[in-house]
């Protein structure tokens, strides 16, 4: 592969904007993916997954995406507040660790267990001095996030949350370092993957905005009766 210039980066990052498909990119270096991800700074798209020297550029994401995203990061809130559970948002922030060649940025992240360590700065998260999310939400409706399972395992986050085919599914990190489909929520016990998509379903099929207040009095029910 020839040596890529800073002119073929926004190029690449040009084209990647105008689809909904992913583009990937085999061969690139670690400073290329450093470089794009300087030219996209302060850019909410497109977003960046980097593993062991493949690139993975996606543009921007249709509405369907975003308000799933939206709708379980509403969720997340309202267990927050009702559990008085101190819940830290780190939205699509961006994981990088030159150590081990991987980097990505998530649709939604929180620090929930480990919010009294969430990195107060304006610099990137530093994969050696910084204490990673507690959970990580992808939602996979116009391109997979399959290779996110290796790299946010080496992160060490322990809950991951991913929205594919109409079905969200939870998996915890076990101690061997791999994630096994779970039925509850490491964070929140209370959240079940039939609760999570009981509520997505009334999210498509009813008012959003009436199973977001729902679903608020459910959880309040849940706590009253125990």
């Amino acid at each position: 592969m020839n040596p890529t210039t800073t002119v073929n980066l926004q190029e690449i990052l040009t084209h990647a904007g105008l689809s909904e498909e992913p583009l990937v990119l085999y061969g690139m270096s670690w400073d290329d993916y450093s470089e794009l991800l300087d030219l996209t700074e302060g850019q909410n798209y497109p977003k960046l997954t980097y593993y062991n020297g493949v690139l993975k550029i996606m543009g921007k994401h249709g509405f369907l995406h975003e308000n799933i995203s939206r709708f379980l990061y509403d969720l997340v809130r309202i267990v927050s507040l009702v559990l008085k559970v101190k819940v830290i948002s780190s939205g699509s922030m961006t994981l990088l660790a030159k150590k081990i060649g991987k980097g990505a940025e998530p649709d939604e992240s929180f620090y929930i267990q480990n919010a009294a360590c969430f990195p107060l700065k304006k610099t990137l998260f530093d994969y050696e001095a910084d204490t990673p999310p507690d959970l990580v939400i992808e939602v996979d409706e116009s391109s997979k996030s399959g290779e996110k399972f290796t790299i946010y395992a080496e992160f060490g986050i322990r809950e991951f949350w991913r929205y594919d085919k109409n079905e969200l599914k939870i998996y915890g990190l076990d101690e061997l370092g791999n994630y096994r489909e779970i039925i509850n929520s490491i964070a929140f016990p209370i959240l079940s993957t039939q609760i999570l998509n009981e509520y997505l379903t009334r999210r498509e099929q009813d008012d959003q905005f009436e199973a977001l207040l729902d679903f608020e009095k459910w959880l309040r029910l849940q706590t009253e009766n125990n």
